[in-house]
């Protein structure tokens, strides 16, 4: 990305540096365990579908988990209390109250970070069922990281689902098929979303209840820096509740 002013972009829209690899990936895999804990202790919470509901009871057991350092890694000396509908700004401003539903924070801020509230992995999550399908998944989740609501001084965010009734539970294979999709005027989603390489699963399932993660990888639409947009890594980490056998 180059940048009019001898190649340093404006420091209030600056983009952060990514996130550790390994911390990500503690992360998802604290997330996961969580995912784990409802289904043995909530199963009617989870199959009642309400998504606020489950993410509530999500972020208790993520609680729980950072106390007793499971999974490996996922402790308060990496990382600060989890924080569910934190309100952040919109990249422009016009907007104070943009609520992603899962925050982590990191337990000691980084160094030269402008604005320690955008230094954070954000998550949004979403259920897929019989009514709620990828079109809600994309409307209401991923083009609020393309938008520039979510996430915009990060280079990478997460999308969580719950499964709780599909015929796809992969990311990478479903994603992959919605995103080829051709509009009326002849545009494909993943050219609507300005994802530029194909979803790619980087991670494998280490249980049946939650997927191989998915990484897709998209064009931002704003904030716009010299004529060029911003690019963001989603990965994508689809909680199952009940494996096609």
């Amino acid at each position: 990305m180059s940048f009019s002013n001898i190649g340093v972009p404006p420091s209030s829209l600056a983009p952060y540096p990514s996130w550790g690899i390994k911390l990500v990936k503690v992360v998802e895999q604290a997330l996961s365990e969580a995912w784990l804990r409802l289904l043995r202790d909530h199963s009617a919470l989870v199959s009642g579908g309400n998504e606020d509901a489950i993410t509530n009871q999500l972020m208790t057991e993520l609680v729980v988990l950072r106390s007793i350092e499971c999974p490996a890694g996922f402790h308060a000396g990496l990382f600060g209390m989890p924080v569910r509908d934190g309100k952040v700004p919109s990249w422009d401003g016009k907007s104070i109250d943009q609520m992603p539903d899962i925050t982590i924070y990191p337990a000691i801020p980084r160094h030269n970070i402008a604005d320690q509230r955008h230094d954070a992995l954000f998550y949004e999550c979403k259920v897929l069922d019989k009514t709620r399908g990828l079109n809600l998944y994309r409307s209401q989740g991923i083009e609020r990281f393309t938008q520039g609501r979510y996430a915009w001084r990060m280079p990478h965010a997460g999308m969580v689902a719950y499964v709780l009734e599909s015929s796809e539970i992969s990311p990478t294979t479903a994603l992959t098929d919605y995103f080829s999709h051709v509009n009326k005027a002849g545009k494909t989603i993943g050219s609507e979303l300005g994802a530029f390489i194909a979803p790619t699963s980087v991670e494998k399932a280490k249980t049946v209840y939650v997927s191989d993660v998915a990484e897709s990888k998209h064009f931002r639409t704003v904030p716009v820096l010299s004529g060029k947009m911003g690019v963001i890594s989603l990965r994508h980490l689809w909680l199952i509740a009940t494996p096609i056998s």
